[in-house]
């Protein structure tokens, strides 16, 4: 009888039932693990390649996938060329510009990801090529003065009308007033993860219909935070990613390791505050080349008398 599973013994029984599932689990993982670390260990150019994913920052499963995939007796002087094409090969990009489809395009994410200056990227990019009349922006970030003001100020800049909008009704009628226009840019509130907020904000655009959602991800996060990020915005169902911040990470494997896992798409690669120059349609490619620049990069000391003349 269903009522059963609430008696106490039922209860434990199940907790106990749980507890030794996960435990076999744990150690058939650790037994997997052990299995390939000997395989790894017995090819030095899989051992090389696995140190080198860790220093980029990969995660320890996309890792042992790749090292495995390279063949145990690559010459060394072609395991690092190798291992890169075949990162490259696992990354998802979106092979159209979502800017020239256009229709309304709304940026999600966390706080601090960078959404408001992408967005201010994004529409000087379509500025450029067609010209300001077909387009329009939209922030539903009316409660952070800040935030509204600097979309305001990029408007200004660009010959660019801003409307916003603070419910889902809001929303729904300004984006219907908005449909003549080419391309519609929606900028979110950045709000944490965790925040209550941001359930009534996906629902709103989830009501709204009809609008591309791009999760924004700073690569300078850490590989749990950025998982954790992708798990609370899914409600989203965004289409892509736009990667941030770049430029700020000497571990990009990280962001790299999210979007593979989860299989979101890139569409677009920021590395730097200048309007629109430091957006870049992704390419796998060229991300892959990036890594150990970017490792090198972030190991060098900062040099004081740099910083004092700079400031």
């Amino acid at each position: 009888h269903p009522t059963c599973l609430y008696h106490p013994f039922a209860k434990e029984q199940l907790r106990a039932m749980r507890e030794e599932l996960a435990q076999m689990r744990a150690m058939i993982e650790r037994e997997m693990h052990r299995l390939t670390d000997e395989r790894l260990r017995g090819s030095p150019v899989r051992l090389a390649a696995m140190e080198l994913m860790e220093d980029y920052g990969f995660d320890a499963g996309i890792t042992r996938d790749i090292v495995l995939e390279l063949p145990a007796d690559t010459p060394m002087h072609r395991g690092r060329g190798l291992m890169l094409g075949l990162i490259s090969r696992r990354l998802p990009v979106c092979p159209v510009d979502p800017l020239e489809a256009g229709g309304v395009i709304a940026l999600v994410g966390p706080t601090g990801a960078g959404k408001t200056t992408t967005i201010a990227k994004l529409a000087a990019r379509f500025v450029a090529e067609h010209g300001p009349r077909d387009i329009a922006l939209v922030t539903t970030d009316t409660s952070r003065i800040g935030g509204r003001e600097q979309l305001y100020g990029y408007g200004r800049q660009l010959g660019i009308a801003v409307h916003e909008a603070d419910s889902d009704a809001a929303l729904i009628q300004l984006l219907q007033r908005l449909q003549d226009y080419r391309l519609v840019l929606v900028d979110t509130a950045g709000l944490g993860q965790r925040d209550r907020a941001l359930a009534n904000q996906l629902n709103w655009l989830r009501a709204a219909r009809n609008v591309s959602t791009l999760l924004v991800l700073p690569a300078n996060s850490h590989f749990a935070d950025l998982d954790e990020v992708v798990r609370r915005f899914g409600p989203a169902r965004p289409q892509g990613v736009v990667l941030t911040k770049v430029d700020e990470t000497g571990r990009l494997g990280s962001a790299l390791s999210v979007v593979v896992d989860h299989q979101l798409p890139l569409t677009w690669v920021t590395d730097g505050q200048r309007v629109p120059e430091d957006l870049h349609r992704a390419n796998a490619a060229s991300l892959v080349l990036r890594l150990e620049d970017l490792r090198r990069a972030a190991d060098k000391p900062n040099i004081p008398e740099a910083d004092h003349a700079v400031a």
